[in-house]
């Protein structure tokens, strides 16, 4: 019986070997198949035997479909729509009547601005013309809108391309109108130099330094030699010639040989702080000098002339340009870096080569929702952010926080505001409220930070509720008493923090001051210039200056915020909840 029990798991195991030896045997043998035989009338299937092929036999490769790759689909699409803008452009070109050499000028802009500026791009032919065959129809035109709406370098891209002869001053770099003046004649001086380099020597002869032209008379004999000779060859030659010698300010364009001159006025906005009748006295130019008739003045600004001073019967022909919507200002911006981004010399060093995948993203990710938000649609600040973003290695094609800090980096240094997270020790980390917020309390004395906190307490605290918060008999009422809501003014529903801080007499402000330090005669000398620096520095300001009558307190107005406010209770061991949050 022992030998029998010890041999059973043996012949267990005896048993397993034995099967596997047989399924061995049966994976190595020949399948075996049963054949049915088939129902009469049964169409006949198709064997497929997995050895020979493994899978169905192709089609020819005329019915099979063709797929391009997306690099060939994303070339043709760009050409369609492309072949449709030059299309549209034509067709718009052909309603006015433009001619096939101006065509060929003003095809090339309207393809770069796109159909954004199509219409302000044909109003500067229709008023400008095209130093061909059309003749300018105005001696003075205005081109105004929002800044960073392109009205300079459309205006300037217009007159590269087609030629014409022009100068351009900015009048915000400028203190009077007869330095203006006499930078305009200098400027026209150079233009026909640069065109006719054997011009008499009274064009040659530049104007001194520093010298103004006020008087109308002076105008005009500084401005008779270059007019006179631009006259005479344009005269001797025939219009629609091309100089001979270099061209000025033409681009690939030759400057044609035409006795015209365009002035560009930039920034017309500050001609009336030059002089108060500047803007009159240059709009009557063309008429009041001897060759007058030569200058063409375009005036570009932010608002309209009639609402810098001029009457609506003066006020010449107009070219708005209104902002960019959100669309177009993203296809603008993609276009511009992108042809910025091929260029040459676009960066310090090596060229660092960005994929229009990138630029895209750049544009719609980055400029258009970190930076739209603060500059809006000017697309001069955007273009700047967007260059200097696609100079930095690590901040196209990384992660989407990274663009967000260079481009909010870049925002503030365009607006001017400093980089506050700067002013904290080394590895402290919060954000630039906070570090503003620990950078002014680090100057500041308890007393100065318990006069901030009384100020912000008694701006928002009404008088009647003193006695209750401020004195411990007050507390003591306050706590037998059951709550009573009393009715607050309209606008004060909501928190206290929120509601709008209210002039305090000077005498209030103190004996909060004193209540919150928990000591009496305090005041003094020290206290005075604690509140003075505060003052100067911003957070507090006397309502009305600092003169009081004798039957009236001066009062105090609380400039503080609450996170300001909220840190120096926090140093002083003052629970705000207690004074604020009672309703």
């Amino acid at each position: 019986k022992l030998f029998l029990q010890r041999a059973q798991p043996l012949t267990q195991f005896w048993r397993l070997g034995a099967l596997v030896q047989a399924m061995a045997v049966f994976i190595k043998a020949e399948p075996v198949f049963i054949k049915e035989e088939p129902a009469p009338g049964t169409p006949r299937r198709c064997v497929r035997r997995l050895g020979e092929t493994s899978s169905d036999p192709k089609e020819p490769d005329g019915k099979r479909q063709r797929r391009g790759s997306a690099a060939t689909n994303t070339a043709e699409e760009e050409a369609q729509k492309k072949a449709a803008e030059v299309e549209e452009f034509g067709a718009e070109l052909d309603r006015h009547g433009v001619s096939a050499a101006a065509r060929r000028l003003l095809l090339p802009e309207l393809q770069r601005w796109g159909p954004a500026r199509a219409s302000q791009l044909l109003a500067l032919w229709t008023f400008l013309g095209d130093g061909l065959s059309r003749p300018p129809a105005t001696p003075v035109l205005q081109v105004w809108g929002p800044a960073g709406a392109g009205k300079t370098e459309v205006l300037a891209g217009f007159l590269q391309a087609t030629g014409l002869r022009h100068i351009r001053l900015d009048a915000a770099c400028f203190c009077s109108l007869g330095e203006l003046q006499a930078r305009m004649v200098e400027e026209i001086r150079r233009s026909v130099v640069a065109s006719f380099p054997a011009a008499p020597r009274d064009v040659q002869q530049r104007i001194p330094p520093g010298r103004q032209l006020r008087a109308l008379d002076r105008l005009e004999a500084a401005l008779r030699p270059s007019l006179e000779h631009l006259s005479h060859v344009a005269g001797s030659n025939g219009e629609g010639g091309k100089a001979a010698g270099s061209s000025h300010g033409s681009g690939d364009a030759c400057t044609r040989l035409s006795d015209k001159v365009v002035v560009v006025i930039d920034h017309a906005q500050e001609l009336p702080r030059l002089n108060p009748c500047g803007l009159d006295l240059l709009l009557g130019l063309p008429e009041a000098l001897h060759l007058g008739g030569q200058l063409i003045f375009v005036f570009v600004s932010r608002l309209p002339l009639s609402h810098l001073g001029v009457l609506p019967a003066r006020e010449p022909p107009s070219i708005a340009f209104p902002s960019y919507t959100a669309a177009e200002a993203e296809t603008a911006l993609f276009k511009s870096l992108l042809e910025w981004s091929k260029q040459d010399d676009v960066g310090c060093g090596a060229q660092i080569v960005h994929s229009e995948r990138e630029i895209h993203s750049l544009c719609s990710s980055g400029l258009m929702k970190f930076a739209v938000p603060y500059l809006g649609h000017n697309l001069h600040d955007l273009l700047r952010i967007g260059e200097e973003v696609l100079r930095r290695p690590d901040a196209v094609g990384g992660s989407l926080l990274t663009l967000q800090k260079q481009v909010e980096e870049l925002v503030q240094q365009r607006l001017g505001l400093p980089d506050l997270s700067k002013l904290l020790e080394p590895g402290e980390k919060m954000d630039s409220s906070s570090a503003a917020t620990i950078a002014a309390m680090r100057g500041m004395t308890k007393a100065e930070k318990r006069l901030i906190l009384a100020a912000y307490l008694a701006a928002r605290i009404d008088k009647d509720d003193d006695m209750q918060l401020f004195l411990p008999e007050g507390r003591k009422r306050q706590r037998k008493r059951t709550a009573v809501v009393k009715k607050r003014p309209n606008g004060e529903d909501g928190p206290a923090f929120l509601r709008t801080p209210r002039p305090v007499p000077l005498p209030r402000f103190l004996a909060i001051y004193h209540r919150l330090a928990r000591q009496g005669h305090l005041l003094g000398p020290a206290l005075l210039e604690h509140i003075m620096s505060l003052k100067d520095a911003g957070l507090l300001r006397f309502a009305g200056g600092c003169v009081a009558s004798l039957d009236r307190d001066p009062k105090i107005v609380c400039r503080v915020e609450l996170p300001l406010a909220r840190a120096c209770a926090a140093e002083l061991n003052v629970d705000m909840a207690e004074y604020l949050c009672r309703d």
